[in-house]
């Protein structure tokens, strides 16, 4: 069963989006909001997905993602927005949010999305790849040295999977460790690599 939290301002948008996930008998909906007063509250929900507009009114979706990702590094979020400025879109990844589609994509689309990041994965909308792709075009300069950033020998071999692209549970299945043993090693390694999200990973040590 897929945990799953909303942060969204709209009730119109909210229920519509209630009535199309209870077809999908996987996903449980065990929080949802309309701003930022309550994220203690979804914190202690323990979701697996969480789904964020940007735009929450007086608070900022991306400032949401940020709180949520210190409290639960491991958490798959996306934002589904009705913005696909560049400038947003960066924001979102370096927050933490592993994915991006609009309010236009399709019901279906969102679904598939919320699997998706639950296994891992990165979602992003057709429409807006094309501009992340233009903000990440230029190779890097350099290859970071992972010496550098003083981390362990298995946070390296994560580190190293993370870049590789496997899922959270294919590394666990991997190295033989438990998902809270994962939990602890990749908040170290956020720390260390002073990021927040596997996104940010791939933009920081992408392959030439």
């Amino acid at each position: 069963m897929i945990r799953l939290a909303i942060v969204e301002d709209s009730s119109v948008y909210i229920n519509a989006l209630k009535a199309y996930l209870s077809k999908d008998k996987a996903i449980e909906i065990v929080y949802i909001a309309t701003n930022l007063q309550l994220i203690p509250l979804l914190i202690s929900a323990t979701p697996d997905v969480v789904i964020i507009d940007i735009d929450l009114g007086e608070d900022s979706g991306i400032t949401c993602v940020q709180l949520i990702k210190e409290a639960l590094p491991l958490v798959g979020i996306f934002m589904l927005t009705v913005f696909d400025d560049q400038e947003k879109i960066v924001q979102s990844i370096k927050a933490g949010a592993s994915g991006y589609l609009l309010k236009k994509d399709s019901p279906k689309k969102i679904v598939e999305a919320i699997h998706n990041i639950y296994k891992g994965e990165g979602v992003i909308s057709g429409q807006v790849t094309k501009t992340l792709l233009n903000v990440f075009a230029n190779p890097l300069e350099y290859q970071p040295d992972f010496t550098a950033y003083n981390l362990t020998k298995k946070e390296t071999e994560i580190l190293l999977l993370l870049i590789d692209g496997l899922s959270y549970k294919e590394i666990t299945s991997r190295i033989f460790i438990s998902m809270a043993t994962l939990n602890t090693h990749i908040r170290n390694l956020y720390n260390k690599l002073h990021i927040h999200s596997r996104a940010e990973i791939a933009a920081k040590f992408r392959k030439q």
